[in-house]
């Protein structure tokens, strides 16, 4: 991760906590939304591939939020708790945090209110930068990050596809983390990273260097 924007540093001073009491309250009635990266991560923690774990844990198969049951709950959440805990998405480790990152790059902080059963407390003894910190937050910023801006080139660049081109598709099944990598390294001759931090950086890249394949070039 590189140092970060003055701007971002700023408003991570802000007085923050937010103690936990583990009711699970927050599990119900949310759609968790998720990255190539988080998929990566959960998987890893479950023992099976990005594919797999998509089609078994995700709405509709499709990767991009954790499933539910029929009372709307997150699919994780079991007795004790969740059972996904230390690879948990971004969205529910900065709970009850709201971030939104606006185009220029500007980073701004919301407060959500909780359930309002919710056993958790507020509190002024911290900042946001200590939470983002308590909850190893940060490179799963960092990751939400790459794909959101990745995102914003994509559909600048694929408007000018001629129309007809399937190349979406390629792109599509560069979604998975774990296999673009694991296609690549193996095309390469070189051994897949196994810092997750550099597993994301080469993902970014193969991405962008697909989009370079499909749009003509001006």
């Amino acid at each position: 991760m590189t140092d970060l924007p003055a701007q971002h540093a700023a408003a991570r001073t802000e007085p923050f906590a937010f103690h936990c009491a583990a009711c699970s309250r927050c599990c119900h009635h949310k759609v968790i939304q998720t990255n190539p990266y988080e998929i990566a991560q959960l998987a890893a923690f479950k023992g099976v591939s990005a594919a797999e774990f998509r089609a078994r844990w995700t709405e509709g198969g499709a990767g991009t939020a954790l499933a539910r049951t029929e009372a709307d709950v997150c699919v994780f959440l079991g007795d004790q708790g969740c059972t996904v805990h230390p690879a948990r998405p971004l969205v529910c480790r900065l709970y009850p945090l709201g971030r939104r990152r606006a185009g220029d790059g500007t980073e701004h902080w919301l407060r959500l209110d909780p359930h309002p059963l919710s056993a958790g407390t507020f509190g002024g003894d911290g900042t946001i930068a200590d939470y983002i910190a308590a909850q190893g937050a940060q490179p799963f910023i960092d990751a939400a990050d790459a794909y959101a801006e990745w995102v914003n080139v994509a559909r600048e660049m694929t408007g000018r596809l001629p129309d007809g081109d399937a190349g979406g598709a390629a792109v599509f099944d560069l979604l998975d983390l774990d296999a673009a990598v694991a296609a690549h390294c193996a095309q390469a001759g070189v051994v897949q990273p196994a810092d997750p931090a550099k597993r994301l950086d080469m993902h970014i890249a193969l991405l962008y260097a697909q989009l370079d394949k499909l749009v003509p070039q001006e």
